[in-house]
């Protein structure tokens, strides 16, 4: 058997989800803040987005920590459940016991 990969997402869909990044990065202020929000602007595909987490948590961190930065994306990481194919999304992480 074949796993479909996930349908494109609509219009609307990824619209809800450069809002929700948008308004995360709006709560904040400075150079790099504004920079990647003008590039979540003009990201037309849910996989630029996807990617542009990377540069959300980088600015977050900076000025936050990594810690809080990571509570804050949570919520913008569940909007991309079901979204993507599943080769693109995160695994999680194990820490060995030992």
């Amino acid at each position: 058997f074949s796993v479909r990969p996930p349908a494109r997402p609509s219009e609307r869909r990824i619209q809800h989800v450069r809002d929700a990044m948008l308004t995360l990065l709006n709560r904040h202020d400075g150079q790099s803040f504004h920079r990647v929000a003008q590039r979540i602007r003009y990201a037309d595909e849910m996989e630029s987005l996807w990617y542009l987490r990377q540069d959300m948590m980088a600015a977050l961190s900076d000025v936050h920590g990594e810690a809080r930065a990571r509570r804050e994306m949570r919520p913008i990481n569940d909007l991309f459940k079901g979204l993507l194919p599943q080769a693109m999304v995160a695994r999680p992480h194990h820490r060995f016991a030992g």
